[in-house]
């Protein structure tokens, strides 16, 4: 029997949390970790084949664009305001 592997996005504003998240859950499982920002910005957007293997964590601003058939469920990752500030204070962003 194979067991079929679930895709799981991560989806929040910068500073949440999403890629340590997303790298330590990855390690954990052994699932394969995939930064679509980072993907699109090296000019690489086929994601499909990765995606029907399953297995893959998808750390993303927003999921409303990728297919519906990739996830069963979406976690949208949050944290206190305060917090936020000062991680994108850190980070440059004003």
């Amino acid at each position: 029997i194979t067991a079929l592997l679930t895709n799981i996005p991560l989806s929040a504003t910068s500073g949440v949390g999403k890629t340590i998240l997303g790298v330590e859950v990855a390690s954990r499982f052994g699932l394969k970790y995939i930064n679509v920002g980072s993907l699109a910005a090296e000019g690489y957007y086929e994601l499909d084949n990765q995606m029907r293997e399953g297995g893959v964590i998808v750390n993303y601003h927003g999921c409303d664009f990728f297919p519906e058939r990739w996830f069963y469920i979406v976690f949208v990752l949050r944290t206190d305001t305060s917090v936020l500030y000062k991680r994108l204070e850190t980070r440059g962003y004003t």
